[in-house]
């Protein structure tokens, strides 16, 4: 799904899911088949009805991690400013000894992941953009980890999160 306040964007967003074609067979550009089946767009309309509540219970979830964490030397739960709403796609944690705590928490059955383990300026196409140093940036990629936030979680889920990573750090 995309979303956009422009109709420029719109416009040629619906031509390049449409193989480019303002009507058949009439290509104005080179497009692709990104066209949504009707079963995929009846699964999405009905999952749509159900966001706000997942996205609560991930808030609520997030909260409670918040909480449980709070004087946990070692560990900078994630910071939302007033006035702003985080819906925890990812609860992505700095954690020192991360990879240590990494392993930890797979040992204790809690599965955490590194979602973005280097900087963007190493890959090839961004390499002319790295002659900036960035050390806060690079200080936490090294510190990154995201833990389990989903909806599915329930208080006894969290706890056990929680005592992980208490027991690492303690």
């Amino acid at each position: 799904m995309l979303t956009t306040n422009s109709d420029a964007i719109a416009e040629k967003c619906r031509l390049l899911r449409d193989h480019g074609q303002k009507t058949r067979y009439e290509h104005t550009v080179i497009g692709y088949n990104y066209r949504m089946t009707d079963i995929s767009a009846a699964i999405g309309i009905e999952q749509l009805k159900k966001l706000e509540g997942f996205n609560q219970k991930r808030i609520d979830n997030a909260r409670a991690l918040n909480e449980g964490l709070k004087g946990v030397k070692g560990v900078i739960t994630p910071f939302v400013p007033e006035n702003m709403r985080h819906v925890y796609h990812q609860y992505t944690v700095r954690a020192q000894k991360r990879d240590e705590l990494k392993s930890h928490l797979e040992k204790e059955g809690v599965r955490a992941g590194v979602y973005y383990p280097m900087l963007i300026t190493t890959n090839q196409p961004l390499r002319a953009y790295a002659k900036t140093p960035m050390p806060v940036v690079e200080s936490a990629t090294n510190e990154v980890l995201s833990l389990p936030v989903h909806p599915g979680f329930e208080k006894d889920d969290l706890g056990r999160i929680v005592g992980s990573l208490k027991g690492f750090y303690a």
